[in-house]
């Protein structure tokens, strides 16, 4: 797995979620890749099934036949990753856009700790159902500049996926 899918991988979802990718250059059991990590199971478990639920890894499942358990043994699905990549950076610009749309036409509002539009809070009462503070309209000059600066790098990015 090269820097820039890693880069990705760790933005969409976390350093776990690449650390566990690495383990997987040959097919592994989950039990493997926790020890090979120093961490429980389930969390090495969780990350695999998070992985497999974005397409990103598959597993064989055998029975062992005196216990009743099963065993998995986990497989890096690479054809998978560039698809992957694609899917998430074109996803994460056209949220990016949409939201600069809406601070473009001043459809924004913030209590301090989230930002709306302007319908959603109607659908709240006007009252953070995090912080219980008050939606009111801000200057999102600053907010449009960031967004802006943030598609740019997901374009930049999305050429070279």
């Amino acid at each position: 797995m090269n820097k820039f899918a890693k880069d990705i991988l760790k933005e969409s979802m976390s350093k776990d979620h690449v650390t566990v990718m690495e383990k997987l250059e040959e097919p592994k059991h989950d039990e493997d890749i926790a020890e090979a990590l120093g961490v429980k199971a389930t969390i090495v478990r969780t990350i695999l099934n998070d992985l497999h639920s974005k397409g990103l890894v598959k597993y064989e499942r055998t029975k062992n036949e005196k216990t009743g358990w099963y065993t998995y043994l986990w497989k890096k699905r690479e054809e998978k990753l560039a698809d992957y990549i694609r899917g998430y950076l074109n996803e994460r610009s056209e949220a990016l856009r949409h939201e600069l749309a809406l601070a473009k036409d001043g459809m924004i509002i913030t209590c301090g700790c989230t930002n709306l539009s302007v319908d959603d809070a109607q659908d709240v009462g006007f009252l953070c159902e995090k912080c219980e503070g008050t939606f009111r309209e801000f200057d999102s000059s600053e907010a449009i500049k960031k967004l802006d600066e943030e598609i740019a790098r997901i374009e930049k990015l999305l050429k070279k996926a």
